[in-house]
């Protein structure tokens, strides 16, 4: 058994600031990690920066294929980094692998058949959110269907890209597929277009879409998805009336939610932010 004097469970960035904060004062402090390509965080790894990097070699022109293999180098070396600056501090130990609660003060990790047990009296939870699939009728068994974080590892530009949802992130990849050349259709459930913004940021942001040739379509209930032999086909209606579009990727773009899963909290007494979890 391990013990520390805090337990860190995700390298994103308020765990790793929170880590080194810590051993600054000497304490002893663990941070598991269950990704070895989640060093540094959601920003640094499949977040802001990678999608600004191709964001910026779009609007470049840089060819597609090559914009993927600078943005998997830029990333590469910032993960590192990160790594190295925690890794390098002597009370602080880096650890892979699945973490989930044994009691309060206790945190079991798996990796690859290893298990570990840590013992903390601090606990602080730093594991971010992840994609929320909808449960639409074939899009669990699509093997043309990415999240934000895969489709930024598509090595093939897709001809057709289908984004289901329109929000932030959704516009986002509808802006930098488009700019290298994709044919870009977002499917919006809504009446309105960013329902939550200003109407007339809203309108000047379709304006600039319309120009840019990206084709959306409001009030757009996704009702199955399948595949074919060289892409997949949505089902989706609009007032009732059911359409289809065939496409080569479809990018889930619904929203995000805690990525909580495999914790374990009913071990322990650490079930949400109000009741005392860190």
């Amino acid at each position: 058994m391990n013990k520390f004097d805090a337990i860190i469970i995700g390298f994103g960035k308020g765990g790793k600031t929170l880590a080194t904060e810590l051993a600054n004062r000497k304490w002893k402090v663990a941070v598991i990690e269950r990704s070895k390509k989640m060093y540094g965080g959601t920003c640094i790894n499949i977040a802001c920066i990678p999608t600004k990097s191709l964001a910026y070699q779009a609007h470049q022109g840089e060819d597609y294929i090559e914009a993927v293999h600078n943005k998997d180098q830029l990333i590469s070396s910032l993960r590192q980094k990160n790594y190295d600056n925690l890794n390098q501090n002597e009370d602080i130990e880096v650890i892979n692998g699945e973490a989930s609660f044994l009691s309060d003060h206790e945190v079991q990790v798996k990796d690859a058949g290893e298990t570990k047990i840590l013992t903390a009296d601090k606990i602080f939870i730093n594991t971010g959110a992840e994609t929320i699939i909808p449960t639409i009728d074939g899009i669990q068994d699509s093997k043309f269907v990415y999240t934000s974080t895969s489709i930024m590892d598509l090595k093939e530009l897709p001809t057709k890209l289908a984004i289901i949802g329109g929000g932030y992130i959704g516009l986002e990849f509808a802006s930098i597929y488009s700019q290298f050349g994709s044919q870009v259709t977002v499917l919006e459930g809504s009446s309105k277009f960013i329902p939550k913004e200003d109407r007339d940021v809203a309108d000047a942001i379709l304006q600039t879409f319309t120009k840019k040739n990206i084709e959306v379509k409001l009030n757009a209930k996704v009702i199955g998805l399948k595949d074919v032999k060289d892409g997949a086909v949505i089902s989706f209606s609009i007032d009732g009336a059911i359409q289809e579009l065939k496409v080569d990727a479809v990018l889930v773009a619904t929203g995000r939610k805690p990525n909580i899963e495999g914790l374990n909290f009913r071990s322990s007494r650490c079930r949400s932010y109000r009741s005392g979890c860190y």
